[in-house]
């Protein structure tokens, strides 16, 4: 089964929607999708309750593919690149994928 991180981010100035925007420009998520071989899908998502809040959700092959993301020098060029932007309380969760539904399709 797969391996789940989420970022939640709320940044310091209270601006969510610029935060996340910022961080999407950058192309954050499609560098660990190109960097990373066992990234599998990411999605950058605003709250739909607190417009100070957003998400960057990734799905990985395993943990250790998250944790080769971790020690990249792509992202750690994003964080120094990101560093005035992004700012204020950031959480980080990890998962790990145990029980998967999709539907099926004819």
């Amino acid at each position: 089964m797969s391996f789940w991180t989420m970022l939640m981010i709320k940044p310091q100035d209270g601006n969510g929607e610029a935060a996340a925007q910022a961080h999407i420009k950058r192309r954050c998520v499609e560098e660990a999708a190109e960097t990373i071989p066992g990234f599998l899908h990411g999605e950058t998502m605003l709250s739909a309750e607190d417009p100070d809040l957003f998400c960057v959700m990734c799905t990985w092959v395993d943990e250790a593919a998250y944790k080769e993301w971790q020690n990249s020098p792509v992202r750690a060029k994003q964080s120094e690149d990101l560093a005035d932007v992004i700012t204020g309380e950031i959480k980080t969760l990890s998962f790990n994928s145990i029980h998967t539904v999709a539907p099926t399709r004819d």
